[in-house]
């Protein structure tokens, strides 16, 4: 979906005349990366009013229901979600707009968010994803004048909380020496950037319930590249693969209308789940690209 700048202008309407122009230089910047620094107010006072535009990223060809989210991180900065459905894919597959938010801030390095702000309430599914966070009892969910805390909405969550360093955004990085690339002359870890990107993102992964670190990196025509790692929940369907999340940060950018000239994707070469098959389903939809791969061990 193509920037339409008057809808943007339109969607930061009811903000401060002085507030538009900031916000919009950010916007049309040539690597805007889906991240916002808030004006002179606060940001999470900021963040309910650009809710109308995260939607205008949303992708849902199937639904037709566009999402918008905007996590504050504890940087201070906004990090813009919305909702993508891929066609000719699973619907499990779609990414909800919380889900994009959150994915976004993670991959921005914040260790954790102070609230997420969204233009329909939270389905249960991205209520048990958020319950992966290491504060998630107290994140502040807003949505249009209501506010409240998911531990107010997720009373009987599924599964323990995560303790503090142990959650999506603030866990360990894995370890290097227990991810070993296995030699591939089509896609050397050692020679191949594009390669690095994937196994770095592998080494990031959230998977504290299968082990299965996995890595996926895209590159634009015009030379932007985009990379994504998993995120596991323990109730396992909200997960998301590393490529959803790599096309997450591409849409939310300024390359997001530039063709996908090549992708890798670092995963498991044994494991007892894989994502490879909804994978190429997914890049089939959006690209020519082939897909190369790192095989990856543990060591």
């Amino acid at each position: 979906m193509a920037f339409d700048r008057q809808r943007q202008r339109s969607a930061l309407s009811d903000l401060a005349e002085a507030e538009q122009p900031l916000l919009l230089e950010q916007l049309h910047a040539k690597r805007f990366s889906g991240c916002l620094i808030a004006t002179d107010r606060p940001a999470i006072e900021l963040a309910p009013q650009l809710v109308k535009l995260a939607a205008q990223f949303s992708i849902a060809p199937i639904s037709g229901f566009n999402v918008g989210a905007v996590a504050v991180g504890t940087s201070g900065q906004l990090y813009l979600g919305a909702n993508m459905e891929f066609v000719g894919a699973p619907l499990s597959a779609s990414l909800h707009a919380e889900q994009s938010a959150v994915l976004n801030a993670w991959m921005h390095g914040e260790r954790a968010i102070l609230a997420l702000a969204i233009s329909a309430a939270p389905c249960g599914h991205c209520r048990q994803f958020l319950w992966e966070l290491s504060n998630a009892a107290t994140l502040a969910i807003s949505v249009a004048h209501t506010r409240t805390e998911l531990g107010t909405l997720f009373p009987m969550p599924f599964g323990a909380a995560r303790q503090p360093g142990h959650g999506l955004l603030d866990s360990p990085t894995i370890p290097l020496d227990s991810l070993d690339p296995l030699c591939d002359p089509l896609c050397d870890p050692l020679c191949d950037e594009l390669a690095r990107c994937a196994l770095d993102s592998a080494q990031h992964s959230y998977v504290p319930y299968t082990g299965a670190a996995e890595g996926f990196a895209i590159e634009c025509a015009d030379g932007q590249r985009f990379s994504g790692r998993a995120a596991e929940s323990i109730a396992f369907n909200p997960s998301i693969p590393a490529a959803i999340g790599a096309l997450n940060q591409r849409n939310l950018s300024s390359s997001r209308d530039d063709s996908i000239v090549a992708c890798t994707h670092a995963t498991l070469a044994t494991g007892h789940h894989s994502n490879r098959e909804l994978t190429a389903t997914l890049l089939r939809g959006v690209s020519q690209a082939a897909i190369k791969t790192v095989r990856i061990q543990t060591g």
